[in-house]
């Protein structure tokens, strides 16, 4: 983790410093993650601390929160509640799209599969999100299907290459 600490019109303390470096690490193992980059501004205005923090972590997602306080680890405390709520809220996010199949029967009758392969997948990463357009260009690039979050709609879709060689589209809506 490339982590950084700095400060505008004030001295960051070693002991801050620390501080904030063990809960940025405690954050991330909470959620399972890594934290790619951590970068915490700290500034003084008149008599309040303002803390601005920005995280990047190795699943891509980017988090970023500021608030003010008169003291300065309390700033820091609040903010960092922020990025944590910001977590909190996109692992629940992530853990609902994954949520497709709850249960597959498979049948007896052997004949079924054997010209029809049967395909079950989990998502355990988080959707890229994009446009339609964006995803069917992806499409063309890589594989016969793809997976995404919508971003007109944050719906889950689907975009797939049909037999006739044209472009499918399926637009899955949660709830």
């Amino acid at each position: 983790m490339v982590f950084s600490f700095s400060g505008r019109h004030m001295e960051i303390g070693e002991s801050l410093t620390n501080k904030a470096r063990e809960d940025c690490e405690n954050l991330a193992a909470k959620y399972g993650t890594e934290f790619i980059d951590a970068n915490i501004v700290m500034s003084k205005d008149s008599h309040m601390f303002i803390t601005d923090i920005s995280v990047k972590t190795a699943s891509g997602n980017s988090y970023r929160a500021s608030e003010q306080s008169d003291d300065p680890k309390n700033s820091f405390e609040i903010t960092l509640q922020k990025i944590n709520q910001q977590m909190q809220k996109k692992k629940k996010s992530s853990k609902e799209k994954t949520k497709f199949i709850d249960s597959v029967e498979i049948p007896d009758d052997d004949k079924c599969c054997a010209d029809h392969p049967m395909i079950i997948a989990e998502i355990l990463d988080d959707l890229p999100l994009m446009s339609v357009n964006e995803a069917a260009e992806h499409l063309n690039k890589s594989t016969k299907v793809f997976v995404f979050e919508n971003i007109s709609t944050n719906a889950i879709n689907v975009v797939y290459t049909r037999e006739d060689g044209n472009i499918g589209w399926i637009d899955y809506k949660i709830g």
